[in-house]
């Protein structure tokens, strides 16, 4: 009887499994001792100025006085951030491999810095103030993708399910903030008074420069030295590619973006107009409780995703869909309130449970950046697409603000059950069957 001998695997193979250990190991070696408390805390301190651009939908209105007769062209000031933050997300993963995350995260803040300013001393006319209020929208495109990246990274093994969450949770209390203080400052009547805002991205702008962590520059030290070390020229060949399931999050990223922006984009209509239910108090109120619901989901993805495992967000998808529905069923000033909470509790959770799984997925690889700037792209596609696709879905039914809000409930309670069916592999991929909640 002849006895089968196992292939032993050649000394290439050896060399390139070793030498990628040494890598995996020096990288984690170096984080570790490199990186502090305060550098996380620099990194979260440039999410809290990524939505800056916001300053300008706060004041939109003075513009319209300032330029009147020019309102069709002076809507491009709330609405071509968007656009310049969605082309600058798709040209993130090749400015931050020529310039390092660091430097594209303190350019975009230099480029804010120079605009703002610039509406503020500046009496310029109509198209000058379009182009500085459409570069504010640089920021929004290269900041979450690079930080998102990063605070996975560097945080400590406890918080690493956690730091994605509290990201997402700072940006929104920046916009909160950036709103809240342009109204303020233009209480005078001049728009420009708004941009005094950006005084605040001043001390931000140094506190990158001396705290936000460079990684990028210190793994390409740290892969030099230990191919070097291990002669291990082989790895070179070896590229990581992006795996399916992290597809799967981008992908329902995408889709749910496109409906769970209909509470944003509908609710002031409904409520002003549609259902007459109340002012712009009113509708100021709704969506400040909706930003306050999702800096608080921003804060406790993590215990969601631990609570709820596999079913973290197909329950999140559907929970938001049910909520959106209170407005139409209660036409009440109430219930609008409480669903603008409740919708924005669980749209966050969806928001930041779908980056902080893309963000564990891709924890350490070269394609983190480009997956997290993809992300970043869903969310401005689904934001533009959602103007377009839901108002055609809803005048099927009738249209307006109202018919929206249900056609986009439907249809996420729907992408929920759907989800449902493929998320729990996916789920123990990425968290290791709950390993990575443990720590």
């Amino acid at each position: 009887m002849r006895v089968k001998q196992k292939r032993a695997a050649s000394p290439a193979v050896y060399a390139v499994c070793k030498n990628i250990l040494l890598i995996r190991i020096n990288r984690m070696e170096l984080f570790m001792k490199k990186y502090s408390i305060a550098n996380l805390a620099a990194v979260y301190i440039v999410s809290f100025v990524a939505w800056v651009y916001c300053v300008a939908i706060a004041v939109l209105g003075l513009i319209y006085q300032a330029y009147p007769g020019q309102d069709k062209v002076s809507v491009l000031i709330g609405t071509l951030p968007t656009i310049v933050t969605l082309i600058t997300a798709l040209a993130g993963p090749f400015i931050m491999k020529a310039v390092t995350r660091k430097w594209s995260v303190i350019i975009s803040i230099a480029i804010s810095i120079v605009c703002g300013l610039a509406i503020l001393l500046i009496k310029m006319p109509l198209i000058g103030v379009i182009v500085c209020s459409a570069a504010l929208g640089i920021p929004a495109g290269l900041i979450p993708a690079a930080n998102s990246s990063i605070v996975t990274i560097i945080a400590p093994l406890s918080l690493k399910d956690k730091v994605i969450g509290w990201h997402n949770a700072i940006m929104m209390l920046g916009m909160s903030a950036f709103t809240l203080l342009a109204g303020i400052f233009a209480k005078t009547g001049d728009f420009r008074d708004g941009y005094k805002s950006v005084f605040v991205l001043i001390p931000v702008i140094i506190i990158a420069i001396l705290l936000y962590p460079n990684v990028d520059k210190d793994n390409i030290a740290v892969e030099n030295e230990a191919a070097h070390n291990a002669q291990g020229a082989a790895l070179n060949k070896t590229k990581e590619k992006m795996p399916g399931y992290v597809l799967v999050f981008i992908v329902l990223y995408l889709v749910g973006a496109i409906f769970w922006n209909a509470w944003f984009v509908n609710y002031s209509d409904y409520i002003i107009n549609e259902a007459a239910i109340g002012d712009a108090s009113v509708a100021g109120l709704v969506g400040s409780l909706s930003s306050f619901a999702g800096c608080i989901a921003g804060f406790f993805v993590a215990l969601w995703i631990k609570a709820t495992k596999q079913w973290s967000m197909p329950l999140a998808f559907i929970l938001t869909g049910v909520t959106m529905l209170l407005p139409s069923l209660t036409q009440s000033a109430m219930g609008c309130y409480v669903g603008g909470f409740l919708c924005q509790l669980f749209n966050l959770f969806l928001v930041s449970g779908l980056t902080t799984y893309t963000g564990l997925a891709t924890d350490g690889k070269s394609y983190a950046t480009t997956a997290l700037c993809l992300i970043t792209v869903a969310e401005g596609a689904g934001v533009f697409l959602c103007g377009y696709i839901l108002p055609a879905m809803s005048s099927l039914f009738g249209g307006g603000a109202g018919m929206n809000l249900i056609v986009a409930s439907v249809l996420m309670i729907i992408i929920g059950i759907a989800t449902f069916f493929f998320i729990k592999p996916v789920h123990q991929k990425v968290y290791a069957d709950g390993n990575k909640l443990e720590e």
